[in-house]
């Protein structure tokens, strides 16, 4: 069986490397000019755009014809294929991806994560993991689908810039929140992101992901968290020793937070998922 995803999973290229998945790449706006997703922008490269641009980065799905790439090449692999991809509440990614397997008849299943980020990449992995230990696809689905049900995933905001530049968030709002030290921590609920708690000061913010994690009462010996950040790689670090100090996971997989995700949580922001 042959897995596909799209390029918002931010999954480290070791691991697409190991299970040989197949990337659907998403398209990135930056100041006027078009980049694909890990073809001609790298994480990095977007982060240094990024702070460069005055206006906020634009994403869109990826092209039918890449769909269309994907799933030929998903064929010529295996006889089944697995398609799992960003929430349909945040993108058109998944259904792109339905309709192009509609047009082309392809043996090819497609879900919706109802995530992001590593969100995405845990749950390929996971399916990745299934598929090399011999379940069918019927049962990797279902078995997703629990997954899925049980994952949760927060998110830090270090500054409302990026919300400023989108039109959410008023400049004065944001001065005011700069002023009084105010941080921020989403979440993801049923495939959208919403607003979980408003704090005084990041120690505070990040202290309160972990009492998350703690509240899930979860012997986590035998589960994978997963820390994207935002061209923040020591606060990666730092909140990744704290989480293995207190709850000695089976692993922390770190790594950036794409254009997709990463256009909205804005420079200095850290998402956690498990």
């Amino acid at each position: 069986m042959q897995i596909i995803t799209d390029s918002s999973c931010d999954l480290p290229k070791s691991y697409i490397d190991k299970y040989n998945i197949i990337i659907v790449p998403l398209n990135i706006e930056i100041n006027g000019k078009n980049y694909i997703d890990g073809i001609n922008l790298t994480h990095q490269e977007f982060y240094n755009k990024m702070a460069e641009s005055p206006t906020l980065p634009k994403t869109s799905q990826p092209s039918p014809q890449s769909y269309i790439d994907a799933f030929k090449e998903g064929a010529k692999r295996a006889k089944e294929m697995l398609s799992i991809h960003l929430s349909s509440k945040l993108s058109g990614t998944f259904e792109g991806a339905l309709s192009t397997r509609k047009m082309n008849g392809d043996k090819v299943e497609v879900f919706d994560t109802l995530s992001g980020s590593l969100g995405v990449g845990l749950q390929v992995l996971k399916a990745c993991q299934m598929v090399e230990e011999g379940f069918d696809l019927n049962n990797i689905i279902e078995k997703l689908k629990e997954y899925r049900e049980q994952m949760k995933v927060y998110v830090y905001l270090e500054t409302l810039e990026n919300a400023v530049k989108g039109g959410r968030v008023s400049k004065t709002k944001e001065m005011m929140a700069s002023v009084l030290n105010l941080k921020f921590v989403v979440h993801v609920e049923k495939g959208y992101v919403k607003l979980l708690k408003t704090l005084r000061g990041k120690k505070r913010a990040i202290s309160f992901m972990l009492e998350k994690l703690a509240d899930e009462n979860t012997d986590f010996n035998d589960r994978i968290i997963g820390i994207t950040h935002c061209d923040c790689l020591e606060d990666a670090i730092k909140l990744k020793n704290e989480i293995v100090k207190r709850f000695n996971p089976s692993d922390v997989i770190i790594t950036t937070m794409g254009p997709v995700i990463g256009t909205h949580a804005g420079h200095g922001g850290l998402l956690v998922c498990f």
